[in-house]
Formats: structure tokens, sequence, C-alpha cells
């Protein structure tokens, strides 16, 4: 059998504490330039565009996708803020997984329990491929939930048949 490679971006959707951050950002920025046109006037042009641009990049900061990388049988996951920063958030091998199932399976919630970490890698919605992936990482028992596309679950399946609980 050949290397097997497959990608898969998910977008995190925006909740109601990004909007509520967001309105905070706006209104911090609203307020510390009226503070700088009344205190110091002469750097009002300068404080405008510092914190204009600060805004902005606080703002854009939330707009994340995942990135999945499913390499012959290691999983890495990174993190997208705004379509250019790219940072690894964890590299598994799904061998290591002591069970996946439906974040929402009850018949197997007893495996995907005793975790000390919960890790979400999902675009925040419960969907018809949200799973829970338990494994040891960094000496702590990990929960990980995240949304593997139909090629990645069938490269899983394929290390780890008995492991995986796929919904039906």
């Amino acid at each position: 059998m050949g290397d097997i490679f497959k990608e898969q971006l998910v977008s995190k959707k925006r909740t109601a504490k990004d909007g509520m951050i967001t309105a905070l950002v706006i209104l911090a920025a609203i307020l510390l330039v009226a503070a700088s046109f009344l205190f110091i006037p002469q750097a009002f042009v300068l404080v405008v565009i510092i914190v204009a641009y600060g805004a902005y990049w606080l703002v854009q900061r939330q707009n994340i996708e995942y990135e999945y990388s499913f390499t012959n049988g290691d999983l890495d996951i990174d993190k997208i803020i705004n379509k250019s920063k790219r940072k690894r958030l964890i590299s598994v091998s799904v061998k290591d997984f002591e069970a996946m199932a439906h974040v929402e399976d009850k018949d197997h919630s007893h495996e995907l329990s005793g975790f000390e970490k919960t890790l979400d890698f999902s675009s925040g919605e419960i969907k018809s491929n949200t799973y829970a992936a338990v494994f040891m990482h960094n000496n702590q028992k990990v929960k990980m939930i995240f949304e593997p596309n139909e090629e990645i679950l069938k490269g899983i399946f394929h290390l780890i048949p008995r492991k995986l609980h796929i919904k039906k």
C-alpha cells in the first residue's frame, strides 16, 4: 500500500463570545481615541492610526480555521489565524487513540470519559462528522474533538478499525 495523505480545512464558527470581544475591542478603541483627543491632542492622528491598527488586528485574530493533515497514520492539526498565520497545535498518531466515536454516541460514551483535558479543534457546532478521540498526550489523558471528513475517517478506520466507532 502507498502513502496516505489527506488534508481538510474546518472554519471555526463565530460565537456570541466572539461578538462580545469584537464589540469590546471597538468600544475600547473609541474610548482611547476620545481620551487622546482630550489629553494629548498633538498626538491625536498618531494615536488614531495605532489604535485603529490594533483594533483591526485583534478583530481579525478571531477568524480561525483548523487544518487537519493525515499522513500515514499521523494526524497533525494546525490553527490558521486570518488565513495568514499558522501554528501547529498537535501532532498525534491515530494508533495511540484509545477510542474514537461521534461526540454524541451514547453507546461509546464510557470509552470517551475519564479524560483530564479537552482539546476542541472543531467548528463549534455538533455535526454528523464531529468526533471525539481519547488518547495520552504529554502524560495527560486528552479528549480531542474534531470534524474529519469521509476520506480521513476511512484512513483512520484502516489503521484502528476496532477503536473507531463510525456513526451510522
